[in-house]
């Protein structure tokens, strides 16, 4: 039967908290228990109790702890630095004085810091994208032969196509290799034969803050990663301990937090308060689901609300939600949202309120950071308590020149053609200098709850009885219904006024 060979070294990625500076990395060793390695009663038979034990130590776990960019030197290197005629470089000269002062001995697993340039970086090669990227501008135009444009092409336009072309990351990165030094030397300790093995690479991306770890942590027992030491093999195991104290601190605080916040919500939901006297209380809950079909990828969506006059509102009127990637659902892109806005209303109960008129704006976020208008949609949301759902078809406006159209958006991401987004909610006052052009769509649901105080000729006819216990409810329900009319009144004579200020200068001429 043939034996199952077992590759279980994989690459883990780790987002950091802290600063790699107190990080300790330990190696363990031990002996791979087989067969083969088993002591013989003759080994035994002869050695005193405490001779047995020394030779059942050697299958002991060695521990090699190494903190971030620590330097530990191995025989060949501890000899070749202690020579100052062989170190050339900066670093060698580095490590020359490293031994002279303080006396380092070499060690059976040594490092290989980021001086040493031990192994490449994890960075993509040049030219290594994808390929119909954006990236090729440069070799359309070698084939056709566009390569030569100092005479007839601008500065911005140079700039253009370079950037277009080189469009790989500009990362920072940091290294630190693990080594086992398995290399045959002489009584004199020089060097016969050299051979290292790589235990242990980590990368540490500093711009982003995020540390890759070949191979990942294991456990020794269970999941042990196996090398080749001379004609044994060993076993080993990896640890990494960051120094997540403060990052532990910090939870605790957001957890807290958090915790205030939801005790908080919860006083609110569990006191249950009755609007006041000739008012009614409404309870709008509005949720951006979804986008379907749009161009461009990385949208986010922003919201406006109009509220009617005379009408109280807790809540917030403006918005946007997170920046979506796109997913594929049903061959057609989908950006997921679920953004959740709450609104309270009040007002008086004698009044006929109007539906609330909502404002969507699609943007989206391109490689070079221009946001773009994807589309607009406005939505008229009644106030008809239960819930609801809607699709919501969206456009975008264009110049009337096509051609004038797709290369401003293509070069500088477009302009904002409606300055008064009033225009979506009354399409009357849309001015014929640009025209409109369908894009995709926005799926959005609400949910309505309205209350009120109970009126007398709702109340049960049991509960008459004890109408005469309020006698000024009904009231001042009234007087809130004459207070409603009179504000209206008193809007509708300044408008007049606003209209005919100009009239008798008119009539003068």
């Amino acid at each position: 039967m043939h034996e199952f060979k077992k590759h279980n070294k994989t690459m883990g990625v780790y987002w950091l908290k802290q600063n790699l500076k107190d990080t300790l990395i330990c190696i363990k060793l031990k002996s791979r228990e087989e067969i083969i390695t088993l002591p013989s009663f003759e080994e035994y038979k002869d050695k005193s109790y405490e001779e047995n034990l020394h030779v059942l130590d050697k299958n002991k776990i060695s521990e090699y702890t190494f903190k971030w960019q620590e330097k530990v030197f191995s025989s060949y290197e501890l000899q070749k630095y202690s020579d100052a005629y062989n170190c050339n470089s900066e670093t060698d000269l580095k490590y020359h004085d490293m031994i002279k002062d303080s006396h380092v001995k070499s060690n059976k697993v040594f490092t290989y810091i980021d001086e040493d340039y031990h192994l490449p970086l994890p960075i993509a090669e040049k030219g290594n994208y994808k390929q119909y990227g954006v990236s090729n501008l440069n070799n359309c135009f070698a084939k056709l032969h566009l390569g030569d444009m100092n005479d007839n092409v601008s500065n911005s336009m140079k700039h253009l196509f370079k950037s277009q072309d080189h469009i790989s990351d500009n990362d920072q990165w940091m290294a630190m290799h693990i080594v086992l030094d398995n290399s045959e030397y002489n009584e004199e300790s020089q060097i016969l034969f050299k051979q290292e093995f790589n235990l242990l690479s980590l990368y540490h991306n500093v711009t982003h803050n995020y540390l890759m770890v070949l191979p990942d942590v294991n456990n020794l027992e269970l999941n042990p990663y196996c090398v080749e030491d001379g004609d044994k093999m060993l076993e080993y195991g990896v640890e990494i301990d960051f120094d997540e104290k403060g990052y532990g601190e910090d939870l605790e605080h957001l957890l807290n937090n958090l915790f205030k916040k939801w005790d908080k919500k919860q006083q609110q939901l569990l006191n249950f308060v009755m609007p006041r006297l000739g008012m009614k209380n409404v309870f709008v809950t509005f949720e951006i689901v979804s986008a379907l079909g749009f161009e461009m990828d990385n949208l986010y969506i922003d919201f406006q609300i109009k509220i009617p006059d005379d009408v109280t509102v807790k809540g917030d009127l403006k918005g946007r939600t997170h920046v979506s990637k796109s997913s594929r659902r049903d061959d057609e892109k989908f950006w997921g949202y679920g953004h959740v806005v709450e609104l309270e209303l009040e007002y008086a109960t004698g009044m006929d309120l109007n539906p609330l008129k909502i404002i969507l704006e699609t943007i989206s976020i391109d490689w070079w950071g221009r946001h773009r208008t994807e589309g607009y949609s406005c939505l008229t949301l009644s106030l008809e308590p239960g819930e609801h759902r809607q699709d919501l078809s969206c456009s975008r406006p264009e110049e009337l020149d096509k051609a004038e159209a797709e290369s401003r958006r293509f070069f500088v991401g477009g302009c904002h053609l409606i300055r008064d987004l009033d225009v979506l909610i009354n399409p009357q006052l849309h001015e014929a200098k640009f025209r409109y052009v369908s894009t995709g769509s926005v799926a959005v649901r609400w949910r309505v709850v309205s209350q009120r105080r109970r009126a007398r000729a709702d109340t049960p006819a049991h509960a008459h009885t004890h109408a005469h216990a309020h006698p000024h409810a009904h009231a001042h329900a009234l007087l809130a219904g004459a207070e409603a009319v009179l504000r209206h009144y008193r809007k509708a004579k300044a408008t007049l006024a606003a209209a005919t200020e100009c009239l008798p200068t008119q009539l003068d001429q």
